[in-house]
C-alpha cells in the first residue's frame, strides 16, 4: 500500500495529537480529497528583492496567506485554477520564465476538512466533532503543457458535480479564456489524514454521577452537506441533464 508514513516525529506530516486518528496511506488521503468540495491553500507571497532592508515588519507580505479554492486531483497531484493575475496563482507559479534557475519552487499546504457531526458530551471540554480532514504538502508549479492544463481544468470542473461530465456538457473554452486562466499543480510530497467517528468520550466519574448523567443529554448530531433540487435560471431553455438531476439528495 502506497503511504506517506512519516519516518520520524519531526516530519511535517506527523500527527502529534490523538495519533490513533491519523492515516498516512494514499487511499485515505485521496478519499477525503475527492469528497471535499473546498480546499484551503496556504502559501507565502515571495518577497521582492531590493537593496534596502525589508519594507516594514508588518508588511502584508510577511504574513502567511490561506485562501479557499475549488480544486481537482489527478493521481497524487492537486490542481488549482483562476484568473492569471490572481495573487495566489502568481505566488505559486514558481520561477518559470524569470531566467533564474536557482529560485526554488514555492511550497504550499493544501487542507480539506469535512464536518460529519457534533459530538455532545457531559462536559463542555469533551464536546467534539466527527470529521474527516487532510493536510497535503508539496511544491507548486505552473502548468504550461496544453494537454495537462485541459485535463486539470476538466477535473476541477467535473469534481464539483461529483464526477458528472460538466466540462463536456459546456460550450468549448475559447482562446481568451484559456490564455487568461492560470493552472497550478501541487505535486503531493507528503500528507496525513485525520478522522474521528463515534460518540462522546466522557470521564468515568461523570458517567457514574447521577446528577450529571441523568440531566445532561449526550450523543451525536449528524452534519451533512446535501445537494438540493436543481433550480433553472430565468434564461434556461434546456432540460436538466441526468448528471445534474442525479445529484439531488446526495451528500459528500
Amino acid at each position: 500500500m502506497a503511504t506517506y508514513e512519516p519516518k520520524s516525529s519531526k516530519d511535517i506530516n506527523f500527527v502529534r495529537r490523538l495519533r490513533d486518528r491519523a492515516r498516512y496511506d494514499y487511499d485515505s488521503v485521496n478519499r477525503i480529497l475527492d469528497a471535499g468540495q473546498l480546499a484551503h491553500v496556504g502559501f507565502k507571497v515571495p518577497q521582492k528583492n531590493s537593496g534596502a532592508e525589508s519594507e516594514t515588519e508588518d508588511s502584508e507580505d510577511q504574513y502567511p496567506n490561506v485562501i479557499p479554492m475549488i480544486f481537482g486531483r489527478i493521481g497524487q497531484t492537486i490542481y488549482l485554477h483562476g484568473y492569471i493575475s490572481s495573487r495566489l496563482l502568481k505566488a505559486l507559479s514558481g520561477p518559470q520564465g524569470d531566467g533564474n534557475g536557482d529560485v526554488p519552487a514555492p511550497k504550499a499546504c493544501v487542507t480539506v476538512s469535512i464536518i460529519d457531526g457534533l459530538v455532545v458530551a457531559l462536559s463542555s471540554m469533551h464536546n467534539s466533532n466527527n470529521y474527516r480532514s487532510v493536510c497535503c504538502f508539496g511544491k507548486a508549479r505552473l502548468v504550461e503543457d496544453h494537454d495537462e492544463k485541459i485535463a486539470a481544468l476538466t477535473e476541477i470542473v467535473d469534481k464539483q458535480f461529483l464526477g458528472g461530465k460538466k466540462w463536456a456538457d459546456s460550450r468549448e473554452i475559447n482562446d481568451i479564456e484559456m490564455k487568461t486562466t492560470r493552472v497550478i499543480a501541487i505535486d503531493i510530497e507528503t500528507a496525513s489524514a485525520k478522522v474521528r467517528t463515534g460518540g462522546p468520550k466522557d470521564d468515568k466519574e461523570d458517567l457514574e454521577n447521577p446528577d450529571v448523567a441523568e440531566n445532561i443529554w449526550t450523543g451525536v448530531i449528524p452534519v451533512r452537506t446535501v445537494f438540493g433540487k436543481p433550480e433553472p435560471s430565468e434564461l434556461n431553455k434546456a432540460k436538466v441533464p441526468d448528471y445534474i438531476s442525479s445529484l439531488e439528495n446526495k451528500s459528500i
